[in-house]
């Protein structure tokens, strides 16, 4: 086997035998149209770059990897009680002798979750990551830019599974973290319908759902098209922006036209529904389907009338509608809000994240700072009659 790496600058430099190697995995998030809307919407933010590693001439893997920058200052750890980020951003800024930090992101900053790289079947992974490896320290070698100012370098969102592969990181210096999980819920085949899911609940959980569909019944949920995020895309970006706002930690900003593109590409496949009162957009929830799951994006909130129309509950419970009718496996609700997800029966799925700084005295007193971080803790809830 001799392995080699290619480093590509944008989506449109990778030769179609890339894509045609990989479309066997029927992934979404790892085709050319799905990574081209995020490219061509926020290259204005983030430095893009794929690593395509080949064995011999057939493309075997390929990994996603995002620069961005991130104002510690900027970011209100205050306000959500995350004393320890406030702390290690603090000693953070006193090591490299400023407020912000350069990230090199194996991963997606839009999305949790095991989709920053892909590694084909029956290959030997620890030596694909190997070359992985190399690879970012390639891309940062070759640039006199992110040779000088990147500083930290991530590979994100690893599911429990792959550790015996990603633990292999440690010999680089790299150091585990056990991040907030994705929230998941399974959906059982009997299904068929959405009241046979709130059938399967205790009896006050069922009264809870039913409540909030009680509550949210002066909204009316419409399924926007690619033409309806253009006519309300300065309504959707507030929306975004409050939530995000919220955010303990949430480094990126998403530019609300990618959406335009995913709507195009990704049709029915990209969930994008708005919730209106009367005539005024006040909540919208969005989502990728991929395999046999669908998993959660971004939502936004009008939090003054969230309370009163339940417009959070509304959407996370149409999440579930969505799946159940579309015939899926899983929904995939992602990080935030685990105790309230945990009511409609979703389940901690772990992520471990790898991370060292790019000097090597650095990463040594950096390491003290990142063995403290820990999972949000909250108290998980058991809905249904019968735990699946």
């Amino acid at each position: 086997m001799k392995y080699s790496t290619r480093i590509f600058n944008y989506i449109d430099e990778i030769p179609e035998l890339v894509w045609e190697s990989l479309s066997e995995a029927n992934n979404v998030y790892f085709t050319k149209p799905y990574l081209k809307a995020f490219e061509v919407h926020n290259a204005h933010r983030i430095q893009f770059f794929y690593l395509v590693v080949y064995n011999g001439n057939e493309p075997i893997s390929i990994a996603i990897i995002q620069v961005l920058e991130f104002d510690f200052v900027a970011a209100d750890f205050t306000s959500n009680a995350n004393a320890f980020m406030q702390r290690a951003s603090f000693c953070l800024g006193n090591l490299i002798k400023r407020n912000y930090v350069k990230i090199m992101i194996c991963g997606s900053a839009f999305l949790s979750g095991e989709h920053g790289i892909y590694i084909k079947p029956n290959e030997e992974k620890k030596l694909v990551l190997e070359q992985l490896i190399k690879g970012m320290q390639a891309i940062i070698n070759a640039n006199r830019y992110l040779e000088k100012w990147v500083d930290i370098i991530l590979l994100k969102d690893f599911i429990t599974k792959s550790l015996p592969i990603a633990n292999n990181l440690k010999k680089h210096h790299y150091s585990p973290v056990q991040v907030d999980p994705n929230m998941v819920l399974t959906l059982n085949p009997e299904w068929k319908e959405f009241d046979d899911y709130l059938s399967s609940f205790k009896s006050k959980f069922r009264v809870k759902a039913k409540k909030a569909y009680k509550t949210s019944c002066n909204l009316v949920a419409k399924d926007f098209t690619s033409e309806d995020v253009k006519y309300y895309k300065k309504e959707l970006n507030r929306l975004y922006y409050n939530v995000k706002d919220k955010s303990s930690f949430n480094p990126e900003t998403l530019n609300i036209a990618t959406y335009v593109s995913l709507k195009e590409v990704l049709k029915d496949d990209f969930v994008l529904r708005g919730y209106f009162l009367e005539d005024t957009l006040v909540g919208f929830m969005s989502g990728v389907v991929s395999q046999n799951s669908l998993d959660a994006h971004y939502v936004g909130i009008d939090y003054d009338l969230n309370k009163k129309h339940a417009i959070y509950s509304r959407m996370l419970y149409d999440y579930v509608k969505i799946g159940i009718e579309r015939k899926l496996g899983f929904i995939n609700f992602g990080r935030t809000a685990g105790e309230i997800k945990s009511t409609l029966g979703a389940v901690p799925e772990e992520l471990t994240c790898y991370v060292r700084h790019k000097k090597s005295v650095a990463n040594f007193l950096f390491k003290p700072f990142i063995r403290k971080i820990k999972p949000s803790v909250f108290e998980q809830r058991f809905p249904f009659k019968k735990e699946i």
